[in-house]
């Protein structure tokens, strides 16, 4: 069944909508994992490899966004924008996903959903990956249940397709390829053709492995040299959270289960349909990536809830199968959970992330060629790019080669034997009177640091052990301050240095 025109005008009107809404935080000033992007994404393409294996983030995203800022350049509306594109195209992705997988109903719901989504509402004017997780996330359930379900064999090339632009684009999608491959065992015990099923798989499985092979050694490398301990080992408590605010939190959740909770037992009882077969497959993967998250970020430290969007897609499939069976109550619950956690709390003051740009202002003209600016390592790249060119750059693990490009390599065993001091103290000897040092350190104090992660605890400590040091001597005196609130950690100080004439 084709889409009608008013299918066609009532899903542009919702794109248009939510462009107006989730658009507002296009002109949001940069923060810190922003800033990492855009200087990655800032060199050519023939550096990707080297300067992402110093970070932890596989190529896809930086790609588009390489491109993206050849043609549009490097202001925060225009990159937020290809963000905003890969959101929006998240809702006529659900919509067609639901449609051919289903029916009209499910198509509408699953899109409703999505529209409804916060984790895209706050992500769609954000400088990083996450939306076009999602986008990915949701067109490889699509085609897998389309080809592994529904045995319609002509989707398994762009399912292989997919699910190697899901690994390239987010490394949870090695927990999303488990949990597809543990689906694939529901399939096979549902039967029939069990044979042809196992064969399909091997080719689609084996071509996304064959795809993925070139990046695996910088994977293996990243993975061997992260800074491991940039946050806490995740509770049971924080999973729940995180996978419940996927949905919008806790009163969101609850009217999706008291809507979509009956639907769903009488999916689930036997015999099952290909319906209760989707249900059944997205648990699965949702388990398994949540699983797999949790227990490798409990020896790793690595988990955040902006990693859970990987699983959109499944949640959207499966809610919107359940909600299109619940009779007429689904309508309204679906516009109640769009009240309760849709795009309103889209961050749209220019300050909302980072108030960096502020200050900037005011410091520019301040600023001479070859003045010292001193930060933690991840800080560097995004003051690179609102700070004048010609400055010398230096972070709590030495001096820096390219501001633009953050080196997590070894970080906590640098930050562990460096020393700040030794760092700074030829930077401000070679400055000439009137010189500047830019230094911006996290306010935490001691009593503060303790139960925070490894990594977090030295690069305050060094930052401070930096700032004190310039802070003592008797050569620099303090020009300006600025408080530095930013979205996520401990709250910065930036101060304005200036290098004073030894007296006569």
């Amino acid at each position: 069944m084709r889409p009608s025109r008013f299918d066609l005008a009532a899903l542009a009107g919702l794109v248009v909508v939510l462009a107006l809404l989730w658009g507002r935080g296009l002109p949001t000033w940069y923060w810190t994992d922003e800033g990492l992007s855009l200087g990655i994404s800032s060199h050519p393409l023939g550096q990707m490899r080297e300067l992402l294996a110093q970070d932890t983030s596989p190529p896809l995203y930086h790609v588009f966004l390489l491109g993206w800022l050849r043609l549009f350049g490097s202001s925060e509306a225009s990159t937020h924008s290809l963000s905003l594109l890969f959101a929006l195209a998240t809702v006529p992705a659900a919509l067609w996903a639901g449609w051919s997988l289903f029916d009209r109903r499910t198509g509408w719901m699953a899109a409703g959903l999505a529209a409804a989504s916060p984790f895209l509402a706050f992500y769609a004017t954000e400088t990083r990956m996450y939306s076009l997780v999602a986008l990915l996330s949701l067109l490889t359930t699509a085609t897998f249940l389309h080809a592994f379900v529904f045995r319609r064999r002509r989707f398994l090339p762009a399912f292989a397709v997919l699910i190697a632009l899901l690994l390239y684009a987010q490394y949870w999608g090695i927990f999303f390829a488990l949990g597809a491959g543990a689906a694939v065992v529901v399939c096979w015990a549902r039967g029939p053709d069990r044979r042809r099923l196992v064969i399909d798989a091997a080719l689609a499985f084996g071509a996304a492995a064959v795809l993925f092979t070139p990046w695996v050694p910088t994977l293996l490398y990243q993975r061997a040299h992260s800074a491991v301990g940039w946050a806490l080992p995740p509770t049971m408590q924080l999973v729940r959270d995180d996978v419940v605010g996927l949905v919008g939190g806790p009163a969101a959740a609850v009217a999706l289960a008291l809507c979509g909770g009956t639907a769903l037992m009488v999916m689930l009882r036997r015999p099952w349909n290909d319906a209760s077969i989707v249900i059944v497959v997205a648990v699965v993967v949702s388990l398994v990536v949540v699983g797999a998250g949790w227990a490798t970020s409990r020896a790793s430290s690595q988990w955040h809830g902006r990693y859970l969007g990987i699983l959109l897609g499944p949640l959207l499939l499966a809610l919107g199968a359940a909600l299109a069976r619940a009779g007429d109550l689904a309508i309204p619950v679906v516009v109640i959970v769009g009240i309760l956690s849709g795009p309103f709390a889209v961050p749209s003051a220019r300050n909302a992330k980072s108030n960096v740009p502020e200050w900037v202002e005011e410091t520019s003209p301040l600023l001479l060629e070859n003045d010292v600016v001193f930060g933690p390592i991840g800080d560097i790249p995004l003051l690179a790019h609102y700070l004048p060119d010609g400055l010398r750059y230096a972070t709590t693990t030495g001096p820096v080669k390219d501001p633009l490009a953050a080196d997590w390599r070894d970080a906590v065993e640098r930050l562990d034997r460096t020393d700040p001091v030794a760092t700074l103290s030829p930077l401000v000897e070679s400055l000439a009177a009137g010189g500047h040092v830019l230094v911006t350190c996290p306010t935490a104090e001691e009593a503060d640091l303790v139960g925070l992660p490894t990594y977090i605890q030295l690069e305050i400590r060094r930052c401070r052990q930096g700032t004190h040091h310039l802070l003592e001597r008797r050569d620099l005196r303090v020009e300006r301050a600025f408080p530095h609130p930013r979205a996520s950690g401990s709250p910065h100080e930036t101060r304005l240095l200036t290098k004073v004439a030894p007296a006569s």
